[in-house]
């Protein structure tokens, strides 16, 4: 692979570009109102043609217009579920104080129903001795035994023996007839309580289940709220540091594999990129993926190479451009059936360089600016929410010194210091500097515990499983919260969740997130 002339890596140093690359620069950089530093440098349109400056506004408008209609008929949709929920709600209530109810008015029944049964034994058992008491006089008839009085000229006793037996049988009677009245008004009222009882038991399931639906929908409503709601404040900040900006850029992010092997350090760039992701590669060794969106950097590196891990990674950031020195075969074919649009060197070798003053393979750089010229992309969702002054951090937050952590041979310290308002990163026991000599310390760490498994295209490479949800430890303003991070597909955005479950809100800036395996890592 034939490359540019190497030249010495340095911020700021004059370098050569093509004759179309530097027109389209000298465009756009007048577009954005003149001369400014290197980090405040519009970068041009994607596909190498400039922007004018009213397009990119109109493009901006038109896209604010679209999230305050979606997030308008959301928050609609939100409100119509919120008040379906209170009325099925009001309707379950209902219908729980009937079932109650009736639950109690069918005990009482019951109740009712067995005691007419047990008192309709008392006479029974009476008409039962009278039949016995019959039988043994050998006269089944109740006209017989008064005639033998009459006719043996019974005394008045036996005459009122015969009136108290009269009587008795009497009671006996009555009562059969009157507690079987009840007995058959019970049992009516029984059966007509549990033909009721299921009917308003149905009843409740199918409400209850409307009410899980209506839930379900609201807690998916309440999210797409809350991401329409950080698009649209996107608009005026970094998409990706939440910094507010005079005019928010609609490019897409750039990712470039930036090399952190001991011969590699110190790199270029890593201080200018908006957030740095930390992978975990073969030999124990890690690789960092700085994502450049909001800033731009005229060099960065050193650049290596891609691997099964970026494809997962970067599913969630629309069509990014990525930026690597090369691949196996098992590797270029994930990217390019993978959403990463590719301005690797071997495709783009005009925007890179290699280094006189480094080894190879540690010395192969490139210009952010020639990368964007290289290809179209889209423009990204944010990656994280960022809290507004005076907001809460998250449930749990709680003091800390900072975190250490391995990726077998790399050890990696952060320690928060107030005075420069972030963690201060330590590699391998070294103050980690970039080429500029100032340290790296990042306004956010995120710490996000991943799994590892071989990687289909080589084996002895790592690749970390980011899809599922894992414990999370997120560093800002002195402090850590314990959470727990989801994403259930590579698509979709990572969630980062505190205790109660609410999302983890970070301080506006730089962010860099560490993959560590569980247990490669300790807080401080």
């Amino acid at each position: 692979m034939h490359l540019p002339t190497p030249r010495a890596p340095g911020p700021g140093r004059a370098r050569r570009r093509t004759v179309a690359a530097l027109v389209v620069v000298a465009l756009v950089t007048m577009a954005v109102a003149g001369p400014a530093p290197v980090a405040a440098v519009e970068p041009p349109a994607p596909a190498g043609e400039a922007q004018p400056a009213d397009a990119a506004e109109d493009a901006l408008a038109a896209r604010r217009a679209e999230l305050t209609a979606a997030l308008g008929a959301r928050r609609a949709d939100l409100a119509a579920t919120e008040a379906a929920i209170g009325e099925t709600g009001a309707v379950l209530a209902g219908l729980e104080r009937d079932l109650a109810r009736l639950t109690t008015d069918r005990a009482a029944t019951v109740a009712r129903l067995e005691g007419s049964r047990r008192d309709r034994e008392v006479p029974v058992a009476l008409r039962r001795e009278i039949a016995i008491v019959v039988y043994v006089t050998g006269d089944p008839y109740e006209t017989s035994l008064l005639q033998e009085i009459i006719d043996a000229n019974a005394t008045i006793e036996a005459v009122a023996d015969r009136e108290l037996y009269l009587s008795v049988r009497e009671w006996a009677d009555a009562n059969l007839a009157r507690l079987d009245e009840e007995i058959a008004t019970a049992e009516a009222e029984l059966a007509g309580l549990d033909a009721e009882i299921p009917r308003v038991e149905d009843d409740m399931a199918a409400r209850r289940a409307e009410a899980a639906e209506a839930l379900e929908r609201r807690d998916r409503l309440r999210v797409e709220v809350a991401e329409l709601e950080r698009d649209l404040r996107a608009l005026d900040t970094a998409v990706l540091t939440g910094l507010p900006v005079d005019a928010p850029s609609d490019r897409p992010v750039l990712i470039v594999k930036i090399d952190d092997a001991p011969g590699a350090r110190p790199q270029q760039g890593l201080n200018q990129a908006d957030v740095v992701i930390e992978e975990r590669v073969e030999g124990g060794l890690a690789r960092f993926a700085a994502l450049f969106q909001s800033t731009v950097v005229d060099e960065v590196g050193p650049i290596r190479s891609a691997r099964t891990s970026d494809v997962h990674l970067f599913a969630n950031l629309g069509a990014p451009l990525f930026a690597y020195s090369g691949s196996n075969l098992g590797v270029g074919g994930a990217l390019a059936a993978s959403n990463l649009v590719d301005v690797g060197a071997p495709r783009v070798r005009d925007a890179y360089r290699r280094s006189s003053q480094r080894r190879a393979p540690h010395n192969l750089y490139a210009d952010t600016v020639a990368l964007w010229l290289a290809a179209e992309g889209s423009r990204p969702t944010p990656l994280f929410e960022f809290r507004a002054d005076g907001q809460a951090l998250g449930a749990g937050a709680r003091p800390a010194a900072g975190v250490v952590l391995t990726f077998g041979s790399t050890d990696v310290e952060y320690t928060w210091n107030p005075a420069v308002g972030g963690w201060e990163r330590t590699t391998d026991g070294r103050p980690h500097v970039d080429a500029d000599r100032v340290r790296v310390a990042p306004p956010n760490v995120v710490v996000r515990f991943v799994e590892y498994r071989p990687s289909p295209a080589d084996a002895r490479s790592p690749e970390a499983v980011v899809t599922g949800s894992g414990e999370v430890w997120v560093l800002t303003a002195g402090q850590v919260v314990v959470g727990r991070w989801e994403q259930p597909t590579p698509g979709e955005r990572t969630r980062y969740l505190d205790a109660a479950g609410a999302e983890i809100r970070l301080t506006p800036g730089r962010t860099w997130v560490a993959l560590p395996a569980p247990g490669d890592a300790a807080l401080r």
